[in-house]
């Protein structure tokens, strides 16, 4: 049993339909512009109030374009009865309003997983909200999975079932609401469900030949590689199927006869400690630094905090033994709100005196050396800061994680094409 996850775009229907078999079970989630005209349908007709014709005909004409497939077209007056269907379904549901949307977005989801189904007969589709139970989450924070009943609610409902297909990217809380899982959901639940049923592959289908045009990574080479503004799915998505020794097979929708990369923990010894480099960019460097940081215990964490109540999210952290100062990066588009919760908190907190201050680098990037032997071979840092000086750049900052399998350098963003130059050649 192969266990295959794909997005359906307006251009790939008959790509997914073809690589769908007897023994396969398939995840299906909308791309982002679907979800988009859903979520507008959604505002017109939930909040305004207003009959939606307009948004509904824009849905639907997305859907007509889709395919020339006969079955398929065969099918397409129905969807109109069902998303009338959800609308009032959605309007009838005593939640707050984002769980309402989350709930409207999951039947969008499952509208993409009965189209796929009717270009492939014989299949059967399944509401995959019903396959990942998650607990209720703490105010503000994203719902934690229950990877045990999750794993029961698959087994009991998929074990020896071909051409099924599973609408993705959503799960449901203890309390029944209905909550998006997380970027790449769809991914997370076809490895979730490989892990259950003990399936032979993961096969996640995006628009590139592999990851980092590499054949094979481990799973902690690939999960760095995801770690990046720029990877194709979350690395969230590879733990179930990492846990079960499952390997993950990422493949190209337009040329699915290509292997791709295999990702999986027996890769074959490669030469070189280095496998790869990615790279983050549109980020701002953050340095808190003065004498209040010294020795302050859990300045840190007030920090951190009060960035964690902004919504902020931070994509690099560096302090040294000091404890002068400490630096993160973050998205560029998050400086306005860091600026303002960290002078809110040097302000009020009386751990911090008055010479505590914020230094920014509006325009910065990472550039991230990765590979599984990086750990405990000597030399791997002394190549990689070398590399770097003989092209003439200056490193802002720098992190290496404790698990010793990638080192994260901060150069200013007019460097970052020429230090991805540098550390390829390595």
């Amino acid at each position: 049993m192969k266990i295959k996850s794909f997005v359906l775009r307006r251009d790939n229907y008959d790509a997914i339909v073809s690589l769908i078999d007897d023994n396969t079970i398939a995840v299906v989630r909308p791309e982002k512009f679907v979800e988009r005209l859903f979520r507008s349908l959604i505002e017109s007709v939930i909040v305004r109030k207003e009959d939606g014709r307009k948004d509904l005909e824009t849905l639907l004409e997305y859907f007509r374009v889709v395919s020339d497939n006969p079955l398929y077209l065969e099918k397409l007056a129905d969807f109109e009865v069902q998303v009338h269907s959800y609308l009032s379904e959605g309007m009838f549901v005593y939640a707050p309003l984002k769980s309402v949307e989350d709930y409207l977005l999951a039947k969008c989801a499952r509208l993409c997983a009965d189209a796929i189904s009717c270009g492939v007969p014989g299949s059967s589709v399944v509401d995959g909200t019903g396959f990942v139970v998650c607990r209720e989450p703490e105010p503000g924070r994203k719902p934690v999975f229950d990877w045990a009943r999750s794993r029961e609610a698959i087994a009991m409902r998929c074990k020896g079932i071909g051409r099924l297909i599973v609408s993705g990217g959503y799960g449901r809380l203890e309390s029944g609401y209905v909550v998006r899982i997380g970027r790449g959901g769809s991914n997370i639940l076809a490895s979730l469900i490989a892990s259950a049923l003990g399936a032979e592959c993961v096969e996640i289908y995006t628009e590139a030949d592999g990851l980092d045009a590499r054949p094979a990574l481990t799973f902690d080479e690939a999960a760095h590689f995801c770690a990046g503004s720029a990877a194709p799915f979350a690395s969230s998505a590879l733990w179930p199927a990492k846990n079960a020794d499952i390997p993950v097979v990422v493949r190209n929708i337009f040329n699915p006869a290509f292997e791709g990369t295999v990702i999986s923990d027996s890769v074959e010894e490669k030469e070189g400690a280095v496998t790869g480099v990615m790279v983050d960019e549109d980020l701002a460097l953050v340095t808190v630094y003065g004498t209040g940081l010294l020795g302050s215990v859990g300045i840190s964490s007030s920090i951190m905090g009060c960035l964690g109540a902004a919504g902020v999210n931070i994509r690099f952290i560096a302090q040294t033994s000091s404890e002068y100062s400490i630096s993160f990066a973050i998205p560029s588009g998050d400086a306005s709100r860091a600026t303002s919760a960290l002078e809110a908190l040097v302000a009020d907190n009386p751990l911090m005196p008055l010479d505590d201050v914020m230094l920014f680098n509006q325009q910065v990037g990472i550039v991230t050396v990765y590979g599984s032997r990086i750990k405990k071979v000597p030399g791997v840092s002394g190549k990689v800061f070398g590399a770097l000086g003989a092209a003439g750049i200056s490193v802002i900052a720098a992190a290496q994680g404790g698990e010793e399998l990638s080192i994260s350098i901060v150069v200013d963003s007019a460097d970052v094409s020429r230090a991805l130059a540098a550390l390829q050649a390595l």
